[in-house]
Protein backbone atom coordinates (compact mmCIF):
# COMPACT_ATOMS: atom_id res chain seq x y z
CA UNK A 1 0.00 0.00 0.00
CA UNK A 2 2.49 2.93 0.73
CA UNK A 3 4.36 1.46 -2.45
CA UNK A 4 1.35 2.11 -4.54
CA UNK A 5 0.93 5.74 -2.72
CA UNK A 6 4.67 6.19 -3.39
CA UNK A 7 4.21 5.63 -7.13
CA UNK A 8 0.99 7.91 -7.02
CA UNK A 9 2.59 10.73 -5.54
CA UNK A 10 5.80 10.71 -7.96
CA UNK A 11 3.30 10.74 -11.33
CA UNK A 12 1.10 13.61 -9.57
CA UNK A 13 4.77 15.38 -9.00
CA UNK A 14 5.87 14.37 -13.15
CA UNK A 15 2.27 15.75 -13.97
CA UNK A 16 2.68 18.82 -11.78
CA UNK A 17 6.29 19.22 -13.43
CA UNK A 18 4.96 18.95 -16.78
CA UNK A 19 1.80 21.80 -16.37
CA UNK A 20 4.58 24.09 -14.79
CA UNK A 21 6.92 23.92 -18.07
CA UNK A 22 4.13 24.28 -20.25
CA UNK A 23 3.06 26.82 -18.69
CA UNK A 24 6.36 28.86 -18.57
CA UNK A 25 7.16 28.08 -22.39
CA UNK A 26 3.57 29.76 -23.66
CA UNK A 27 4.54 32.78 -25.42
CA UNK A 28 2.14 35.75 -26.12
CA UNK A 29 1.79 35.73 -29.86
CA UNK A 30 -0.07 38.93 -29.86
CA UNK A 31 2.88 41.77 -29.00
CA UNK A 32 5.79 41.91 -30.91
CA UNK A 33 8.34 44.54 -29.33
CA UNK A 34 10.99 45.47 -32.07
CA UNK A 35 13.86 47.70 -31.36
CA UNK A 36 15.58 49.38 -34.17
CA UNK A 37 19.13 51.33 -33.58
CA UNK A 38 19.00 54.60 -32.83
CA UNK A 39 21.39 55.06 -35.18
CA UNK A 40 19.50 53.14 -38.15
CA UNK A 41 16.25 55.39 -37.11
CA UNK A 42 18.12 59.02 -37.02
CA UNK A 43 19.96 58.10 -40.51
CA UNK A 44 16.25 57.24 -42.03
CA UNK A 45 14.71 60.49 -40.17
CA UNK A 46 17.59 62.60 -41.44
CA UNK A 47 15.96 61.79 -45.15
CA UNK A 48 12.29 61.79 -43.95
CA UNK A 49 11.72 58.47 -43.53
CA UNK A 50 10.28 56.16 -40.65
CA UNK A 51 11.02 52.48 -39.66
CA UNK A 52 7.56 50.81 -39.88
CA UNK A 53 9.34 46.96 -39.03
CA UNK A 54 12.57 45.19 -39.25
CA UNK A 55 12.96 43.21 -42.83
CA UNK A 56 16.29 41.56 -43.10
CA UNK A 57 20.05 41.45 -41.92
CA UNK A 58 22.89 40.54 -43.86
CA UNK A 59 26.30 40.23 -41.99
CA UNK A 60 29.24 40.14 -44.71
CA UNK A 61 32.36 38.29 -43.11
CA UNK A 62 35.87 40.47 -43.32
CA UNK A 63 37.10 39.49 -47.22
CA UNK A 64 33.78 38.11 -48.36
CA UNK A 65 32.02 40.87 -49.95
CA UNK A 66 34.47 39.81 -53.18
CA UNK A 67 32.09 36.81 -53.29
CA UNK A 68 28.77 39.37 -53.93
CA UNK A 69 30.61 40.89 -56.62
CA UNK A 70 26.87 41.50 -58.46
CA UNK A 71 25.55 42.64 -55.46
CA UNK A 72 28.80 44.99 -54.83
CA UNK A 73 28.37 46.59 -58.19
CA UNK A 74 24.66 47.30 -57.90
CA UNK A 75 25.18 49.13 -54.63
CA UNK A 76 27.70 51.12 -56.10
CA UNK A 77 26.06 51.63 -59.75
CA UNK A 78 22.37 52.06 -58.35
CA UNK A 79 22.63 52.83 -54.66
CA UNK A 80 25.54 55.47 -54.83
CA UNK A 81 27.54 53.53 -52.18
CA UNK A 82 31.05 52.54 -52.97
CA UNK A 83 32.23 49.46 -50.88
CA UNK A 84 35.59 48.93 -52.43
CA UNK A 85 36.88 50.68 -49.06
CA UNK A 86 35.45 48.41 -46.72
CA UNK A 87 36.26 44.74 -48.91
CA UNK A 88 38.56 43.64 -46.11
CA UNK A 89 36.11 44.49 -42.85
CA UNK A 90 32.76 43.50 -42.03
CA UNK A 91 30.03 44.99 -43.24
CA UNK A 92 26.50 44.88 -41.84
CA UNK A 93 23.41 45.49 -44.78
CA UNK A 94 20.03 46.36 -42.55
CA UNK A 95 16.93 46.65 -44.31
CA UNK A 96 13.55 48.05 -43.10
CA UNK A 97 10.17 48.31 -44.35
CA UNK A 98 9.67 52.03 -43.96
CA UNK A 99 5.83 53.68 -43.04
CA UNK A 100 5.81 55.96 -46.19
CA UNK A 101 4.18 54.30 -49.41
CA UNK A 102 4.30 56.27 -52.90
CA UNK A 103 0.85 56.23 -55.61
CA UNK A 104 2.53 53.79 -57.42
CA UNK A 105 4.18 51.74 -54.70
CA UNK A 106 2.70 50.32 -51.13
CA UNK A 107 6.05 49.19 -49.64
CA UNK A 108 9.06 50.85 -49.37
CA UNK A 109 12.44 49.30 -48.02
CA UNK A 110 15.33 50.98 -46.71
CA UNK A 111 18.70 49.22 -46.55
CA UNK A 112 21.31 50.80 -44.34
CA UNK A 113 25.23 49.85 -44.80
CA UNK A 114 27.70 49.62 -42.08
CA UNK A 115 31.11 49.10 -40.59
CA UNK A 116 32.86 49.28 -37.78
CA UNK A 117 29.49 50.68 -35.64
CA UNK A 118 29.58 53.56 -38.38
CA UNK A 119 26.70 53.76 -41.38
CA UNK A 120 28.62 53.60 -44.38
CA UNK A 121 25.53 54.53 -46.68
CA UNK A 122 22.17 53.24 -47.67
CA UNK A 123 19.88 52.78 -50.38
CA UNK A 124 15.97 52.02 -51.33
CA UNK A 125 13.80 49.68 -53.25
CA UNK A 126 10.52 50.63 -53.95
CA UNK A 127 7.60 47.45 -54.32
CA UNK A 128 4.23 47.31 -55.26
CA UNK A 129 2.92 44.12 -53.10
CA UNK A 130 -0.71 42.49 -54.00
CA UNK A 131 -2.01 39.58 -52.91
CA UNK A 132 -3.52 37.30 -55.92
CA UNK A 133 -6.90 35.48 -55.23
CA UNK A 134 -5.09 32.22 -54.86
CA UNK A 135 -3.27 33.63 -51.75
CA UNK A 136 0.40 34.15 -52.77
CA UNK A 137 2.03 37.59 -52.67
CA UNK A 138 2.65 39.06 -56.07
CA UNK A 139 5.74 41.83 -55.34
CA UNK A 140 6.71 44.01 -58.88
CA UNK A 141 10.11 45.18 -57.70
CA UNK A 142 12.09 48.60 -58.82
CA UNK A 143 15.78 48.32 -58.80
CA UNK A 144 17.55 49.54 -56.19
CA UNK A 145 18.10 53.41 -55.77
CA UNK A 146 19.77 55.74 -53.57
CA UNK A 147 19.07 56.84 -50.66
CA UNK A 148 17.30 60.09 -51.48
CA UNK A 149 14.94 62.64 -48.90
CA UNK A 150 11.73 61.97 -49.14
CA UNK A 151 10.96 65.46 -49.93
CA UNK A 152 13.00 64.47 -53.53
CA UNK A 153 10.77 62.36 -54.43
CA UNK A 154 7.67 64.57 -54.52
CA UNK A 155 5.20 62.96 -56.48
CA UNK A 156 7.39 61.52 -59.05
CA UNK A 157 8.35 57.90 -58.23
CA UNK A 158 11.41 56.67 -58.94
CA UNK A 159 12.52 54.40 -62.47
CA UNK A 160 10.56 51.61 -62.78
CA UNK A 161 12.55 48.47 -63.26
CA UNK A 162 9.60 45.69 -62.00
CA UNK A 163 10.99 42.10 -61.35
CA UNK A 164 8.37 39.82 -59.86
CA UNK A 165 8.94 37.78 -57.37
CA UNK A 166 6.71 35.12 -56.04
CA UNK A 167 6.03 34.76 -52.28
CA UNK A 168 3.56 31.90 -51.02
Amino acid sequence: MQERTGELKLKFFFILMLVILVGCNKEDDGVVIEIHKEQHINYLEDYGWSIDRFASETKYAAHTLQSFKSHVKDIKELGHVDLKPFLDKEVIETGYILQEKTMTYNQIVGYILESGNEIIGGYLVFNHEAKQADGTLNIDQSNMNPILHRKELGSDDPPSHSKTMRSG
